[in-house]
């Protein structure tokens, strides 16, 4: 009698660790909170401008698959911007063409990296622009870079689905800035058109050392589709890229009687040999690319004149947090530079040619901002990204590093149902761009990012945080 009273008194008590015990997975999939949570006010706001997307969509796919349709190389996407431009000018933001203060080299630069020799438009960054919402400058400005340039080919194709980044921006700044209008939320939103992100010279560094960017006091930017829903660290991130040009110079000679010549282009092979061979004793995180730019004219002449076009890439944000700073990962790839010039200069002379040595084009880490990413991050969860997860190292807003120590920014990417894995700048990559995954990508997206934007406007204590943290990285940069 004793027992079956004990069991009695037990039995609720075990009941309820049991309950527990089983329902522990799910509870622990709870949605990951890494900022405070909103008030009623922003979960108001953030609903009113989810609703603002949802009545752009439309055209925001619109505009996406002509692009697709469409594309445009580096420096040369004019009926692009003119389609980007118009639809914000029609939505009430002021816009301004070009990049002002650009090196007095940069068009030579652009001829270097594989721009047409044969070129007679406008100068400089043409199809760069500047939008301002109403041409509102007041603090705090929000801005918002977007890409439009096609990979080189032929003909030239979305590999890299910069077709979506247009469509993407402009529709959460349009969201954004009527929101903010109907509101009377102060503030500003402007969105940065720049070119040619595929080729050198780099169009956001020169931008941000020309002071294009200087008066922005936060960025967003995306880049096509995602499978993950990620959180990224701060810290410093991204590759340091040099980009190189090597012509070789020889004699031409009737391809019976090579005696007679000089082959520049036996000149190139040898720089390709010497780069295999740096190759195996480099370390791991180093990559070298290069192509054949000019090979000479036709197989029974000598080549008088061939070229190469290289680059080398060190891949700092694939080695652990901490492994490598950003002055340290400079100096390694200065090295690996000076020796790739000294190999050209080398197989200049043993082919009797001569060598002219360009560098175009140049990259380094840029600074990845965490509270920046974790905002981000919050609300690739909130609307229900994908593959939620995290990673140890660091992602900044964009490829040239330069613009990250102006603006403290953050990429915006949330992990998409059915997008499938394939390789990037492939034709593959760049049809998930027109289905219907990747229109759902698109949309989605643009929800992250203007919710992203409306949280730092409406939340001084994370813009305050976001600042900070950003001078403090700038402040170990070269240490």
């Amino acid at each position: 009698m004793f027992q079956r009273k004990k069991w009695i008194i037990v039995f609720p008590y075990l009941f309820v660790f049991l309950i527990s015990f089983t329902l522990l997975p799910v509870l622990s999939k709870e949605k990951p909170q890494v900022i405070p949570k909103e008030n009623k006010k922003i979960v108001a706001l953030r609903k009113a401008l989810d609703e603002e997307i949802d009545a752009l969509s439309a055209r925001m796919i619109e505009m996406n698959d002509w692009m697709y349709h469409n594309p445009e190389p580096g420096f040369l996407e004019f009926e692009a911007a003119k389609m980007l431009t118009n639809e914000l000018e029609k939505n009430g933001f002021e816009v301004e063409m070009g990049v002002p203060g650009l090196p007095d080299n940069f068009d030579k630069l652009k001829v270097v990296g594989g721009f047409p020799v044969d070129y007679s438009g406008p100068p400089g960054m043409p199809t760069a622009f500047k939008a301002k919402y109403k041409g509102k400058s007041e603090h705090p400005i929000i801005g918002v870079t977007v890409e439009y340039d096609a990979l080189r080919g032929d003909p030239p194709f979305h590999g890299c689905q910069h077709n979506m980044q247009g469509p993407t921006g402009i529709g959460a700044a349009i969201a954004l800035a009527k929101i903010m209008e109907k509101n009377k939320i102060p503030g500003s939103v402007w969105v940065i058109g720049a070119p040619a992100e595929e080729v050198g010279p780099p169009a956001k560094a020169a931008m941000a050392q020309a002071g294009y960017l200087d008066d922005i006091d936060f960025m967003f930017r995306s880049h096509g589709t995602a499978r993950e829903t990620l959180r990224f660290p701060g810290g410093f991130s991204a590759r340091h890229i040099r980009q190189m040009k090597y012509t070789f110079h020889g004699k031409s000679a009737h391809a019976q009687q090579p005696w007679q010549g000089r082959s520049a282009l036996d000149a190139v092979l040898l720089l390709f040999y010497a780069v295999d061979m740096m190759r195996e004793h480099s370390e791991p995180q180093f990559r070298f690319h290069g192509i054949v730019s000019d090979g000479g004219q036709a197989p029974n002449i000598v080549p008088q004149e061939a070229s190469a076009l290289m680059w080398i890439r060190h891949l700092m944000d694939e080695t652990p947090v901490g492994a490598v700073s950003p002055k340290k990962a400079r100096e390694m790839i200065e090295k690996k530079v000076e020796a790739l010039d000294n190999m050209a200069k080398a197989a200049a002379l043993a082919t009797e040619t001569t060598v002219d040595i360009d560098h175009y084009g140049e990259y380094q880490p840029g600074i990845a901002v965490g509270i920046l990413n974790d905002i981000v991050f919050q609300y690739g969860v909130e609307y229900k990204g994908v593959d939620i997860g995290k990673r140890a190292v660091p992602r900044h807003w964009e490829e040239t590093g330069f613009a990250t120590l102006v603006v403290p920014g953050a990429h915006v990417s949330i992990g998409t149902e059915g997008i499938p894995d394939v390789a990037g700048h492939s034709q593959e990559n760049a049809d998930i761009t027109i289905s219907e995954a990747g229109h759902k990508s698109l949309i989605l997206t643009a929800k992250v990012m203007a919710a992203a934007g409306l949280r730092l406007l409406l939340d001084p204590k994370l813009r305050d945080k976001a600042k900070a943290e950003h001078a403090s990285w700038l402040e170990k940069y070269n240490k």
